[in-house]
């Protein structure tokens, strides 16, 4: 798992590798200073090689966060792993964002 942090006049939290519960806790711990600074939220999911139920939990818990404290979030990109749980989720238009599926996603 890694996390990269870019912040200038928003946070951008870029995901790579794994996000799954076996780096859940490091995840959150990792991102939970970004998300008290109130600036806007960028999420970059397009390296993403794994994600699970944890890891789902890590972005509705990152978008409820963002709805409460009115902040903007926006996802710049999706990796197919990230795609394809959002789809069995049916959850692909829940971050407001187009979700586009690969033909190799589906």
């Amino acid at each position: 798992m890694s996390v990269t942090i870019q912040s200038t006049t928003h946070s951008e939290l870029v995901f790579t590798d794994e996000l799954t519960i076996y780096t859940a806790a490091e995840t959150m711990e990792t991102i939970r200073p970004e998300l008290k600074k109130m600036l806007p939220i960028r999420l970059n999911l397009s390296e993403v090689a794994e994600i699970d139920a944890a890891g789902l939990q890590i972005l509705l818990a990152i978008k409820s966060h963002a709805a409460a404290a009115n902040q903007e979030l926006t996802i710049d990109g999706q990796s197919d792993a990230v795609m394809e749980l959002l789809a069995l989720g049916d959850l692909a238009g829940h971050f407001g964002e187009p979700v586009v599926f690969s033909a190799a996603a589906i």
